[in-house]
């Protein structure tokens, strides 16, 4: 415990649980198949042919039910009424859908990142690590990037696709939007609001230019305060636009399946 310290003992720990309970069990993989969720069968064609009357075919006639390379169709009443079965959802139903891998990664990986995080936490309450990086702080950057990470693949399929025109435009507004706004509140005089930004300016200005100094760096110093602030604004706008637009669709559509 001494030798490699309390935090990388606890993470070891917590990946050798991950390459051990992976295949087995899913924190992600339980919240889909073992909570209850339904999946909506859709019917048979003799079920539509006894609902709308049809007479069935013939056992002679079964044979012939493709002509011309074609299947035989059958109409029924648009205003036809009948229940459709039910059936719980299962890995197989699921497995083969798009970004489920993503799903279930993030979902596990939080689980674990919780873990260390408590546990570091526990272990910080009774013995000081000030001298030590806090990984458990790393473990949740990992998630937030990888979460970041999925909301931008989701982004880039409406730029992809050539049928989704609205959502590509919608996250386009969305974007400058949230440009807008991020410029507006980052010029204004931090007397009024105060973001702290000018303080954190004025020391990383001052630390860079003396780390440039002593190393004898040929450097006009650091990037300015319009620049900074302008990086800051498109990162805003980055964020707003893979949250606001394809965050709200996705969690619709989530919600009204579960209606």
């Amino acid at each position: 415990m001494a030798l490699l310290g309390a935090q990388l003992v606890i993470t070891l720990i917590i990946i050798s649980l991950i390459q051990k309970l992976g295949h087995h069990f899913s924190f992600g993989r339980w919240l889909l198949c073992s909570t209850g969720l339904i999946r909506y069968l859709y019917p048979t064609d003799d079920t539509l042919r006894e609902l709308a009357h049809i007479p069935k075919e013939k056992p002679a006639k079964r044979n012939k039910i493709y002509e011309n390379g074609k299947q035989k169709t059958f109409h029924i009443p648009k205003d036809l009424e009948f229940e459709l079965e039910t059936a719980k959802i299962s890995v197989l139903d699921v497995i083969h859908l798009k970004y489920y891998t993503e799903y279930q990664w993030l979902l596990d990986f939080a689980v674990y990142a919780a873990i260390v995080y408590t546990l570091t936490e526990v272990y910080k309450s009774f013995y000081s690590i000030e001298n030590e990086i806090n990984l458990s702080i790393i473990w949740c950057t990992l998630i937030v990037g990888y979460a970041l990470k999925i909301l931008l693949s989701l982004t880039i399929q409406y730029f992809r696709s050539d049928e989704s025109i609205g959502e590509r435009s919608a996250c386009i507004v969305m974007g400058f939007i949230y440009l807008l706004i991020a410029m507006i509140f980052l010029i204004i005089n931090e007397n009024v609001l105060e973001l702290g930004l000018e303080k954190a300016y004025s020391s990383f200005n001052r630390t860079a230019s003396t780390f440039i100094n002593t190393q004898n760096i040929k450097s006009t110093g650091p990037a300015s305060k319009i620049v900074l602030k302008f990086f800051i604004s498109v990162w805003c706008a980055i964020l707003g636009t893979i949250f606001t637009f394809p965050g709200l669709r996705t969690g619709r559509m989530h919600c009204d399946l579960l209606k």
